[in-house]
């Protein structure tokens, strides 16, 4: 268990990496399919050299359903992150994501909740009260609440397909090459002068971005085939206060406000994957 536990950390950190490198970029939702379109070829080659690579037909439907939720999760989350601060985008969806992704947890696969773990939901909606009454435009506020449907859903999903038979490595692959069309299509009418410019601009921060993003999830499904979905998703969320300062050092004003919200959120995910079995 410890080791699953280290390899979640680890993928919380490089999760808040890859979202604080698309942050700069200046047309995120392109620059984010670029990152996924990298994702993919990582993914894709990691699973033809180092396998398995089949998946199993039992195991499709949950792995399309995954894909579809992936492009709503890109697309709502880019949005959410050129409307709101880092610390704000990040700590709204990851935390109110954790509060779905429980109950969701516990009606499929079982888990059982303590009274810790109530205790950890309540630290969290009032991290998330504190982080979403001092962020602005609301707008983004509510992207942020959107995107946190799609993060408390495809743990769950990616959960199935694994619990089926898909392999990690072609599962997010396959899951990236049904979302990736999603988010193309978002981008309008103008997508492929987009495209174009998002690349040119920052092909090299792009291309890490592509990798951190392939490791960060990877190393979570790694750690999912063996972990419960609430449990693993509440502490993988973490990921708050690593985006908080990074957020920190990319110029956003961090408050009081925020720094508390971010706190209660990282706490209330640490309890509730503790103490979620």
């Amino acid at each position: 268990m410890t080791t699953v536990v280290l390899l979640v950390l680890l993928s919380a950190l490089v999760h808040a990496a890859w979202n604080a490198a698309l942050k700069g970029q200046t047309d995120a939702s392109a620059a984010s399919c670029a990152v996924i379109f990298g994702a993919a070829l990582v993914s894709a080659l990691l699973a033809a050299i180092v396998g398995p690579g089949a998946v199993p037909l039992a195991a499709l439907f949950a792995v399309g359903l995954a894909g579809l939720v992936e492009g709503a999760y890109f697309v709502t989350v880019t949005k959410a992150l050129e409307l709101l601060p880092l610390s704000a985008a990040y700590g709204i969806s990851r935390g109110a994501g954790v509060l779905l992704v429980w109950p969701l947890s516990i009606a499929v696969f079982g888990e059982l909740a303590t009274p810790l773990a109530i205790l950890g939901a309540i630290l969290l909606s009032l991290g998330l009260l504190a982080t979403a009454s001092g962020a602005s435009p609301k707008r983004g506020v509510a992207v942020a609440l959107v995107a946190a449907l799609t993060i408390g859903a495809y743990p769950v999903v990616y959960k199935q397909a694994l619990a089926a038979g898909a392999p990690p490595f072609s599962l997010f692959a396959l899951s990236l090459i049904v979302a990736l069309p999603i988010q193309v299509a978002a981008l309008g009418e103008t997508r492929w002068r987009r495209l174009r410019q998002a690349v040119a601009v920052a092909p090299v921060t792009l291309g890490v971005a592509a990798a951190l993003c392939a490791g960060s999830f990877l190393i979570f499904l790694i750690a999912l085939t063996d972990g419960g979905a609430g449990r693993l998703t509440g502490l993988r969320n973490t990921s708050v206060l690593f985006a908080s300062v990074f957020g920190y050092f990319t110029g956003d004003r961090v408050g009081r406000r925020g720094v508390v919200g971010a706190a209660a959120i990282a706490l209330g995910a640490v309890l509730v994957a503790l103490e979620t079995a």
